[in-house]
């Protein structure tokens, strides 16, 4: 088969929000009550700080299955933390808040690749519950939410350089009595990935191979500084604007028209399952797999034909398994999801020669 030169996935090149295929998708959810961030890290922390204003003692309840990088970042700012089981590819699994959380008490609900149904039992128990909809932005669970708060990193399906949002779909107020500071060290790190996302543009019109090594460069370090970075900070306007701007804009229309080419491609794989929901779209195409050696094989052979798919998340305990991500919105067309489906089934045919 033929190499995609441009390559498929990893982080969104530059893109004007009034391209004809935008104006063509539009989304009418856009929650009344919401606060813009530049990262979901820091809308969690909003949330948490919210919260501790009017509760002085409880305890943060996190997926045990979960990204480890917002793990090591809420650690790092709190101590009172704890995990729950969890089921990333069951979309009924029942989270029985009751059986270990206490009043007061904050769980934390992981909409899994935007299948998960958000069930949570709470018994006669007071506990919040804020759910994470970064890998489920516009699936059902995220636009019909009954969670007291909702957050979400929307840089994960919006094409913006950073993006975060908290809103409250019970309808009442997200106060902000949460002091933020200014906001410098997120308007340099917003301005360098724009530069990268610019970098990467110009990569995919010439092919110059210098522009994606600087690209890749400057995610590298904006990636590091937001590891770094523990702070809750005012958003400047103008990238607010940005971010709004993007909002409007049905990514799903894309991704469901994508998955349903792709998956009708893709032969039967004893090796996989395809993560999906007869209700909603998923985040991408969501490989369950179960043996570590066939995903590294896997993810070789895709990276070697140009195909950059995410694992979600490194660094869990591996009795949940692996849950790999191709990426099937805006960027690509029918004949990408060919591609993409070609790679797979070559992939299967060689492990049965």
């Amino acid at each position: 088969m033929k190499k995609n030169n441009k390559g498929i996935g990893s982080f969104f090149p530059f893109i004007e929000n009034n391209v004809d295929k935008f104006l063509a998708n539009k989304t009418s959810f856009n929650p009344e009550d919401k606060m813009l961030f530049y990262t979901g890290r820091q809308a969690i922390k909003y949330i948490i700080e919210l919260i501790a204003l009017e509760k002085k003692s409880f305890i943060i309840w996190l997926p045990e299955y979960y990204c480890m990088h917002v793990t090591h970042w809420l650690k790092s700012n709190y101590s009172n933390i704890k995990t729950y089981k969890t089921n990333p590819s069951k979309a009924q699994f029942s989270i029985n808040a009751f059986e270990f959380a206490s009043d007061n008490d904050v769980v934390i609900i992981n909409n899994f690749w935007g299948i998960h149904d958000c069930i949570i039992n709470k018994g006669d128990k007071k506990i919040v519950t804020i759910e994470d909809h970064s890998h489920g932005w516009l699936s059902n669970s995220c636009i019909n939410s009954k969670a007291d708060y909702c957050m979400t990193s929307l840089r994960k399906t919006l094409p913006i350089p950073l993006g975060g949002m908290v809103w409250s779909p019970k309808n009442h107020p997200v106060k902000k009595n949460v002091p933020l500071l200014e906001s410098h060290a997120y308007e340099a790190i917003w301005n360098k990935i724009q530069n990268a996302m610019q970098l990467k543009h110009d990569f995919e019109k010439t092919g110059d191979l210098t522009l994606k090594e600087k690209s890749l460069l400057l995610i590298s370090e904006t990636e590091l500084a937001l590891h770094q970075n523990y702070s809750l900070t005012q958003i400047h306007p103008t990238h607010e604007k940005t971010i709004k701007e993007f909002l409007s804009i049905n990514y799903s229309a894309f991704k469901l028209q994508n998955l349903q080419k792709l998956s009708a491609c893709i032969k039967p794989n004893d090796n996989f399952e395809i993560i999906a929901h007869h209700s909603s779209r998923t985040f991408g195409l969501i490989l369950y797999i179960n043996n570590e050696a066939y995903l590294d094989q896997l993810r070789s052979h895709l990276i070697d034909n140009n195909i950059y798919p995410s694992l979600l998340w490194p660094n869990n305990k591996k009795e949940y398994g692996y849950y790999l991500n191709i990426h099937v919105d805006f960027r690509y067309t029918c004949d990408d999801m060919h591609y993409i489906a070609d790679a797979l089934n070559a992939f299967n045919h060689i492990n049965h020669l």
